[in-house]
């Protein structure tokens, strides 16, 4: 039983954490949260925590941005948006290519042989199916 002592998971103290998650973000600012991740468990391999523990400290943590303090480390593609807003931006945007495509073939679905241009060919049985 000295092998599974040995090599227990442990589950670390949020304050212990946070403060190795900072410590690796100050020396790599670039870094994400995959990557932050993974460090924290090379460093600590007796660690069980989760990328989404990690994930929640660096969205909580302060960090100096051209020598400014921003709140949250985690990169969003658009910090303007909610995620509801930016799910219904990209929807509009699939909308209106769509929209540009029925244009182009003059309101026909490209269809070029395949079943409503899904790229997967309609194959229907002949013959006598009375087996």
């Amino acid at each position: 039983n000295e092998r599974t002592m040995a090599t227990a998971s442990v589950a670390p103290e949020f304050e212990e954490l946070k403060a190795v998650v900072k410590a690796i973000k100050d020396a790599n600012p670039d870094m994400g949260i995959g990557k932050v991740h993974k460090a924290v468990k090379e460093q600590n391999p007796t660690w069980q925590c989760s990328e989404d523990r990690v994930k929640k400290i660096l969205s909580e943590m302060v960090v100096m941005v051209n020598g400014k303090p921003k709140q949250g480390a985690v990169n969003k593609s658009d910090p303007k948006l909610s995620a509801h807003e930016l799910a219904k931006k990209k929807t509009e945007e699939a909308l209106k290519k769509k929209r540009e495509a029925l244009k182009a073939n003059k309101g026909k679905p490209a269809v070029d042989g395949n079943a409503a241009g899904t790229g997967v060919e309609s194959i229907r049985p002949t013959g006598d199916m009375s087996w």
